[in-house]
């Protein structure tokens, strides 16, 4: 947890470099897939353009061998794609102003309800959305009129969201939704 706001910080930078340098003037959309997304559907790209969201993740898990059952499962990865909650913004109130908040440590409970845990497994809708404060960045869309808007991925504490979850606070704060598919998944490589 320690090192976090130095990572997170420096993905930041990273991406933000990629993005300026990269967004042209006849760009439509900025994927921004994790290089240890290891699964997606072949169509990732046509389904997420179809929902015409100016901002769109859908749910990263994992595949792992679960000894137990002595069977392959999936199990969720990606924790940064949440509904803010009360407790998390009474914690930000109490901050000083270069803390961050993170989300997934037990040294720092949040209470967000995560999209990581919403899906209802015997019972799936792909194209089921929600409304969502924070993105994890594994699979994460763009329109780039966000990105031209001037949301990008602050590396440095925005409101004590830094990275992706910045971005998402940036980019509802100029007006833009941002939309999470719980039943829609990609997959993370498993370490």
């Amino acid at each position: 947890m320690a090192a976090q706001k130095e990572r997170r910080e420096s993905m930041s930078r990273a991406r933000n470099s990629l993005v300026f340098t990269t967004l042209g003037p006849g760009t439509s959309w900025v994927l921004w897939l994790d290089s240890d997304v290891v699964e997606t559907p072949a169509s990732l790209i046509q389904d997420l353009t179809a929902f015409d969201q100016p901002v769109i993740v859908p749910n990263c898990f994992q595949r792992y061998y679960d000894s137990s059952k002595r069977k392959w499962d999936i199990r969720p990865y990606d924790f940064n794609s949440w509904v803010d909650s009360q407790t998390a913004q009474n914690l930000a109130a109490n901050m000083g102003p270069d803390e961050i908040l993170l989300e997934g440590y037990a040294e720092m409970p949040t209470y967000r309800t995560l999209m990581a845990h919403l899906p209802d497994m015997k019972k799936l809708d792909p194209k089921k959305m929600l409304a969502l404060d924070g993105v994890g960045g594994t699979a994460l869309l763009v329109k780039a009129d966000v990105h031209r808007d001037g949301a990008m991925f602050p590396a440095f504490p925005f409101f004590h969201l830094v990275e992706t979850e910045g971005f998402a606070k940036m980019a509802r704060r100029l007006g833009y939704e941002v939309i999470g598919l719980p039943d829609y998944f990609v997959y993370h490589y498993n370490e």
